[in-house]
């Protein structure tokens, strides 16, 4: 069977989100991403698939993010070739086994683009929360607004430079956007207390019936308390109102947040890694 790397347009959309819902939950970002932009070079980036035949085995986005979706051994060093040596993403995320492969082989080829990091995540677990927590959760939840912009900016930005180990700021003034859109979508959620954001927790890519929690924070003076479980229900049940499947992935060597999701209810479905640069 002939195997090939194609640059998909506009018109290939329906064929690359028929691909992507056989695995809604891995594939959670790009769905997102498609259905806000379609294939659209200057607002999603580019995006390839390896096809076999006339079906495809997996996909690249070259973006913002370089983004893979399945894994086809073969299709990696096209991959490789493709994105090229010059870096134009802050990071790449995917099935863990395809992200590793792929970091592989750019820092192997191209090692002055691709070779320099700021962290790689090896192993995230991902994980899958489809029915309500049983969870008491802390009533004092609730969805943020605009008039919390200062407080979440400044928890948004503790997290970011905790989590990446570097300001998210490196990249110019953009992240401040960033937050003020979040909040303006309602997509952020905590408790404030005194005006100041103890606890917060986002949606991230939202596609059909699914979202992605993202930026799990809690003040670091109140860690430790027994607070970030009910605080995370009570965020759950809310954003589960919208979406009934809630998906996340996170550090495999973050045991205390593991637990955590467990008592919540969430499953481990499968594996990511990411390459921060």
């Amino acid at each position: 069977m002939t195997a090939r790397l194609r640059t998909l347009g506009a018109a290939d959309r329906d064929e690359a989100m028929e691909y992507l819902a056989a695995s809604p939950v891995e594939n959670l970002f790009l769905m997102s991403k498609l259905n806000m932009f379609g294939i659209d070079r200057r607002r999603l980036g580019i995006l390839c698939a390896w096809q076999r035949g006339d079906q495809i085995s997996s996909l690249l986005l070259d973006g913002g993010t370089a983004c893979v979706a399945g894994f086809d051994p073969e299709a990696l060093p096209a991959f490789v070739t493709e994105l090229g040596p010059v870096r134009r993403c802050s990071s790449i995320v995917g099935p863990a086994i395809s992200v590793l492969g792929l970091y592989v082989g750019l820092s192997g080829r191209w090692p002055g683009g691709w070779g320099t990091v700021s962290n790689i995540r090896r192993r995230q677990p991902l994980m899958l929360l489809d029915h309500v927590s049983d969870v008491s959760p802390d009533p004092r939840v609730r969805l943020l607004g605009t008039g919390d912009f200062e407080s979440y900016l400044e928890a948004s930005v503790h997290m970011y430079t905790e989590e990446i180990g570097s300001s998210p700021f490196k990249f110019g003034p953009g992240y401040e956007r960033f937050v003020m859109d979040r909040l303006q979508r309602g997509d952020a959620y905590g408790i404030v207390e005194n005006g100041r954001v103890i606890f917060k927790a986002d949606l991230g890519p939202q596609y059909g019936t699914q979202a992605q929690l993202q930026g799990v924070w809690v003040a670091p003076d109140l860690r430790g308390t027994g607070l970030s479980v009910p605080a995370l229900s009570g965020m759950l049940g809310l954003a589960m109102r919208r979406y009934p499947s809630i998906s996340l992935y996170v550090n495999d060597f973050n045991t205390p947040a593991i637990r955590a999701y467990e008592r919540l209810g969430f499953v481990e479905v499968s594996a990511f890694a990411t390459v921060h640069y």
